[in-house]
């Protein structure tokens, strides 16, 4: 759909290793994430991906860059944050005018911050935005199991006004 961008969010191995952020289902977000930025491609909608890298971070570019199992093209534009919302002191927004964006395809890590943090800044700003339901993470070994917390975001973020989608349903594998 033109105006259509798919947003990869610190998909990095620093928080896949060595245990993995889980989305509902298991230990299957780059798989997910995968299948979203194949669609994406198929459909001439762009990928952005963002990294989170703050001064905690370690300085090792193989943990802190883009994940190397994703399906990332040298031509993708990368976005570094060193906060929550990839809007928050970036140049997100330029990239977004520039490929004349008015949806937002939101998949990544992590489920209560950084996918939270943009998918809230994203709304506030205007955008539609459009949430891979089970294709956002969070880690697994939390007091609250990651399905339910994933469930309560989920909720917020329909109620704040973004629409939920599983990926089989946005690949169009599925009818939704």
């Amino acid at each position: 759909m033109s105006g259509d961008v798919l947003l990869v969010i610190d998909v990095q191995r620093v928080y896949m290793e060595p245990s993995p952020m889980v989305t509902r289902d298991g230990d299957d977000l780059i798989e997910k994430c995968n299948q979203l930025i194949r669609k994406a491609r198929a459909d001439g909608v762009p990928v952005l991906f963002v990294r989170h890298m703050d001064r905690t971070s370690p300085e090792d570019e193989a943990l802190t860059g883009i994940h190397p199992n994703l399906n990332q093209q040298a031509s993708d534009p990368v976005v570094t944050k060193g906060f929550g919302s990839a809007f928050f002191k970036t140049d997100l927004e330029e990239h977004l005018a520039n490929v004349e964006a008015k949806r937002l395809v939101v998949c990544g890590l992590a489920t209560f911050g950084c996918v939270n943090a943009t998918v809230m800044c994203a709304l506030c700003k205007g955008y539609d935005v459009v949430v891979a339901e089970d294709a956002h993470g969070t880690p697994q070994d939390t007091p609250t199991p990651a399905a339910e917390m994933i469930a309560v975001f989920n909720g917020i973020w329909k109620g704040a006004g973004a629409v939920l989608r599983p990926t089989a349903g946005l690949v169009g594998e599925s009818p939704v």
